[in-house]
C-alpha cells in the first residue's frame, strides 16, 4: 500500500515538472499527462494585438485567465486556420517572451516557432510578440492555437483554445519595403556626407 502511495506521489511530481511542452507534442498540442479530466468552456483565452499579418510585422499575443483561475503550463502556435487547422505546421516566430517561458522548436531550424512555459508556477497572464517570417504573400487566415494546463493534477488541461483570425495585409508589405528603401538611402547619404566632411 505504501509503495503504491509513493509511486502515485512520484508520478504526480513527474507530470508537473517545469520542463515545458516537449517537441513531441508539436503536432497535436496535447499534454503527455494522460486524458484530460476537465471539460466545458475553458477559463482561459488567447487575445491578439492585431487582426492583420505580414512579413516582419509584430503581433502581441496574450494568454490569460478569464475568471481569475490560474494556470501552470501553456503551449501556443500560429497556424493557417483552414480545414486542416489541427494538423497544420507552426508558422512565424515568438520573441520578447517573459522570463521562465521560452520558445519551442516545432518547425525545423526555428527554435521559437512555438511558445510555452519553462516552469510550473501559477500564472494568470503571459504576453509575447509573434512575427510572421515567411514570404510576404497570402497563405490564408492565421490563428493562434493554445493548450493550457491548469494543474493539480496535471490532467486538468484544456486544448484547442483559438484566437480570432489574422488576415494578410499586402499594404503592410509595401510599407515595410518602402521603409527599408528610405532607410537604406538615408544610410548611403549619411555615409557620403561623413566621407565628404572628413575629406
Amino acid at each position: 500500500m505504501n509503495a503504491v502511495l509513493i509511486l502515485s506521489a512520484c508520478l504526480s511530481v513527474a507530470l508537473t515538472l517545469p520542463t515545458g511542452p516537449p517537441e513531441s507534442a508539436c503536432n497535436d498540442m496535447i499534454p503527455q499527462h494522460g486524458d484530460a479530466t476537465v471539460s466545458g468552456e475553458p477559463p482561459y483565452a488567447v487575445t491578439i494585438g492585431s487582426m492583420k499579418y505580414a512579413t516582419g510585422s509584430p503581433v502581441q499575443v496574450t494568454v490569460a485567465t478569464t475568471n481569475g483561475t490560474s494556470f501552470r503550463g501553456f503551449f501556443v502556435q500560429a497556424r493557417v486556420n483552414d480545414a486542416d487547422f489541427v494538423t497544420n505546421p507552426a508558422l512565424g516566430m515568438f520573441s520578447d517572451y517573459p522570463e521562465l517561458t521560452g520558445g519551442v522548436e516545432c518547425t525545423a531550424d526555428n527554435a521559437n516557432s512555438a511558445w510555452g512555459h519553462t516552469n510550473n508556477n501559477d500564472k494568470t497572464s503571459v504576453v509575447a510578440t509573434w512575427t510572421y517570417d515567411g514570404p510576404c504573400e497570402d497563405v490564408g487566415d492565421l490563428a493562434f492555437r493554445v493548450t493550457v494546463v491548469q494543474g493539480d493534477p496535471a490532467t486538468r488541461y484544456y486544448t484547442d483554445i483559438v484566437s480570432n483570425n489574422l488576415m494578410f495585409d499586402a499594404e503592410m508589405c509595401d510599407t515595410g519595403a518602402a521603409s527599408y528603401v528610405i532607410s537604406s538611402i538615408f544610410t548611403i547619404i549619411s555615409s557620403i556626407m561623413v566621407a565628404v566632411l572628413a575629406y
